[in-house]
């Protein structure tokens, strides 16, 4: 953090209070129309101004709201075609990083989901919305920080630097984010600071806005400012790098691979800061790391008239036709309302005796009216008033504006048509689609800033060795390690994982369904195709399979591809060859298991043989020594010398 002196730390503030009023009067008639246009549809009574509303007082003033189902099909529009970041790596070998920064950009995106819905609903309504991206800890428990998308529920406290009025949104070099805080909550907040107009400080004009007995103001400041020069090199393999204190020697390695520097160019080197501050001093300084201000506006349909911009909503001019049917709504109601308080004409004779039935008629549901007879004349009751006719047209044709400057109608509505044909009717619902179509426009080219955040800010936020979660296009979430430092084993060199820091990357929008919805159609044209062709169903059954939102898809899918890789009308992606691999690994480690075995079993075969041949000539060994020791016993009784000499050389001839 940078450590200010109270000069420059009161040119901060002296900045920001000039930058501010730059920007409010820039943008004050965009917010004033589009505020006006927001209290329209969603205020209490807000499509009746004051003067009508006084001049009919006591009569009715209803609300017919037909301008919230435009906006509402808008919106929804957007929510079920909702525009998606890709992210694209600048050469081949970058594709596997780029698809996990995308990955991380969908996290980010589902955590901040609501930020993308609000700015396209004010949007909508009345021209002007906006979100913000910051990086900071989730929760307390956090130990490293993440991108957080975050909703602005008020777009009209976001200013940014008018230059955007007629530039790119990465030309912004500055923004606010204000917040008028209640004086009790501000003390507890910032206790040390300036809560009063007290002595010492010079209040002047708009400052007093900035602090009242009621409220302090607390605005946040971005702002880009120039931090000296940094040169950049073209390279002869299409790479750009920064030129630092290692430059030289990577040149040297460049060399010797065969790689020039083509391009040179010095540019200023710029970087962001961020305070929090109130009309008198600076609160708190926020570290920041990213090199655009990281507010993002949504405009709506605009134009530049006579030097200033204009951007609308769908409310602005529908709200003529709007006013126009809610009178003409609430004349034919007060018309129809009155024809049964039409009074009757009689004398008081012929009332005379029944005054209370007769003064209840109007809240009474007595079916018996008593009168008398007045010389012969009963009480009577003139024609009642009628609609006009010309009331009736002007209903329609109030109906009729209202759709025409809207540019949706009673088809994209979901009303029924003489449209018969799927495709006829979806022909007819594209016509609000393309009548709206600039607001999804701009809010893709929100978006694709917002992407641009993205990219720069996710090798400076994840920067270290971490294990992050992203998902894939079908939403499912997956574990990455990024930044690890590894060796590579057949080399010995020294290599990062998943490094973010490498590369450089493009962002583009895609729009279209969300993927559930996709899944969904994907699923029904393919039961259509296999209802019509069952043979269809060996070859695309895993395809079907992984469509279908059941318990145990997954498994289907297996089990399918399983057999279609083995019949060989599938190909195996890369971990069913691994797990082929290891499956045909696994047999052979099994068979040669089984010829150890079967060498084993044959050797004891063999063993216990042997074994038993040993053992038989053993007793007949044994059993011819028995014999000749009996032979030489009866030699030595019979004195047989000869006898007994022939059985000892037997005996000398045994070996055991």
């Amino acid at each position: 953090m940078v450590k200010r002196t109270k000069k420059q730390r009161q040119a901060i503030v002296d900045e920001a209070l000039t930058r501010f009023e730059i920007a409010r009067e820039a943008w004050s008639d965009v917010f004033e129309s589009a505020m006006d246009d927001v209290r329209f549809v969603d205020a209490v009574d807000g499509q009746w101004d004051e003067a009508t509303r006084t001049t009919r007082q006591g009569r009715p003033t209803m609300t017919f709201d037909k301008l919230s189902g435009a906006i509402d099909q808008t919106v929804g529009g957007h929510l079920q075609n909702r525009p998606s970041v890709k992210v694209r790596g600048a050469e081949d070998d970058d594709a596997d990083t780029a698809e996990i920064y995308e990955g991380l950009i969908r996290q980010i995106e589902q955590r901040g989901s609501k930020a993308y819905k609000t700015g396209f609903k004010y949007t909508v309504k009345g021209g002007w919305g906006a979100w913000r991206v910051r990086h900071d800890f989730l929760d307390d428990d956090s130990v490293h920080q993440d991108i957080i998308l975050t909703e602005v529920k008020n777009p009209f406290s976001v200013l940014v630097d008018p230059i955007v009025q007629t530039a790119d949104l990465d030309r912004m070099r500055y923004g606010f984010v204000f917040d008028d805080m209640d004086k009790d909550e501000y003390e507890k907040a910032y206790p040390k600071a300036v809560s009063d107009m007290s002595t010492g400080y010079d209040f002047k004009g708009s400052k007093k806005l900035w602090m009242n007995d009621d409220t302090v103001r607390v605005c946040e400041y971005y702002r880009l400012v120039e931090d000296g020069e940094k040169t950049i090199h073209l390279l002869s393999d299409n790479r750009v790098v920064e030129e630092d204190e290692g430059f030289l020697a990577l040149l040297d390695e460049l060399a010797a691979a065969g790689i020039t520097v083509l391009k040179s160019r010095t540019t200023p080197r710029t970087k962001l800061e961020h305070f929090k501050l109130n009309a008198v001093d600076i609160l708190e300084e926020v570290d920041e790391v990213g090199k655009f201000v990281p507010l993002v506006p949504v405009l709506g349909k605009n134009s530049i008239v006579d030097g200033e911009l204009l951007s609308r909503g769908l409310t602005r001019k529908g709200k003529d036709a709007q006013r126009l049917y809610n009178y003409e709504r609430s004349t034919y109601v007060e018309t129809v309302a009155l024809q049964p308080k039409q009074p009757y004409f009689a004398t008081a004779n012929m009332i005379k005796g029944h005054e209370p039935r007769w003064k209840a008629i109007n809240t009474s549901n007595d079916p018996v009216m008593l009168f008398n007879f007045d010389n012969g004349n009963k009480p009577f009751r003139q024609a009642p008033a009628q609609p006009s006719p010309a009331l009736l047209t002007g209903l329609q044709i109030s109906s009729d504006d209202i759709k025409s400057t809207t540019g949706i109608y009673d088809a994209s509505l979901g009303a029924r048509s003489n449209e018969t044909s799927g495709r006829a009717i979806r022909e007819r619902k594209l016509e609000g689609s393309t009548a709206t179509f600039e607001f999804t426009d701009e809010l893709n080219e929100a978006i694709e800033h917002t992407g641009r955040i993205y990219v720069d800010l996710i090798p400076k936020v994840y920067d270290g060795t971490r294990t992050i979660r992203i998902l894939g296009e079908d939403m499912a979430e997956k574990v990455e390690t990024i930044n690890r430092p590894m060796k590579d084993n057949a080399t010995g060199e020294d290599y990062t994982l998943n490094d973010l820091s490498r590369g450089k990357y493009d962002v583009k929008i895609t729009v279209g369904p969300a993927y559930s919805t996709r899944r969904a159609e994907t699923a029904d044209s393919l039961a259509q195709i296999i209802s019509q062709n069952p043979a269809e169903g060996e070859l695309i059954g895993d395809i079907y399979y992984s469509s279908l939102d059941l318990v145990g898809a997954d498994e289907l899918v297996k089990r399918k591809r399983k057999v279609g890789i083995q019949r060989g009308f599938i190909e195996p992606n890369e971990e069913e060859k691994q797990e082929m691999a290891q499956a045909s690994q696994g047999q052979q480690q099994a068979q040669a298991q089984q010829q150890q075995l079967q060498q084993a079993m044959q050797q004891a075969q063999l063993a216990k043989e042997q074994a038993e041949t040993a053992k038989a000539a053993s007793v007949a060994k044994l059993n011819e020594a028995k014999a000749i020791s009996e032979q030489i016993d009866t030699a030595i009784k019979k004195q047989d010398f000869q006898g007994q000499q022939i059985a000892m050389q037997r005996m000398q001839a045994l070996q055991f």
